[in-house]
Order: structure tokens, then sequence, then C-alpha cells
């Protein structure tokens, strides 16, 4: 029963989600056309302005919930990173610098040889 009472919610609450598309599509359609003759910032702060309302009228459908569900879930998971410290982040970076130019020297011999290879077919 419970089932059914969201499948109705989130087919009720479908007409948000559309409207904010709708409101979005409408601020670039305005933005893009400029039917009144706004400056540039006028049409970038009456745009960005247009986009809030869009997001909060998605953040009140079924579809805005479980984003801000999913945005919960993600700040938790994040703090469960264990995050490298400075001096492991330096180790880290130097030996990947260290492995760029090993390949850049490999690359560049092999290149030389490709090129040698090629002049020397080409003179005869």
């Amino acid at each position: 029963m419970a089932k059914q009472i969201d499948n109705l919610k989130s087919g009720s609450d479908q007409w948000k989600t559309i409207l904010a598309i709708v409101i979005v599509v409408a601020a670039l359609a305005l933005y893009y056309t400029n039917p009144l003759n706004f400056n540039s910032l006028t049409k970038v702060l009456v745009t960005l302005v247009w986009f809030l309302v869009a997001g909060g009228v998605f953040i009140k459908s079924s579809q805005g919930d479980r984003f801000q569900h999913f945005l919960k879930e993600t700040r938790i998971e994040l703090r469960k990173v264990v995050w490298p410290t400075r001096e492991e982040t330096f180790k880290t970076t130097g030996i990947i610098m260290i492995a760029v130019v090993i390949v850049a020297i490999f690359l560049w011999i092999v290149d030389a040889f490709f090129t040698w290879g090629v002049q020397s077919i080409a003179s005869i």
C-alpha cells in the first residue's frame, strides 16, 4: 500500500519536475532572444533568478527529495574518506613527475628511432 502511495505521489508530483525544466528552457530562450533589450549583466542576473526559481520548484518535487537524500548520503561517505597527508601528497606527486619524465624520454628515443628509420628508407 505504501508503495502505491509513493507511486501515486511521484506520478502526481511529476508536474513539478516538468515545470522546472520548462522554466529553465524559457530562461535560456529569454537570455538568447533578449526581447526586452537588457544589457549583459541584467540578462545574466535575470537568468540566474529564473534558474533559482526552477531549482526551488525541482527541490519540492519527489525527484528533488531523492536528490537531497543523495547529497546527504554523499556527505556521509565523504566523511569516511581517509585523505592523504601533505607529506604523502608531495611524495606521490614527485613519483608521478619522475615517471612522466622517464616515459617522455622513452617516447623521445622511440620517436628518434622511427624518424631515423623513415629517413633511411626515404633516402634509398
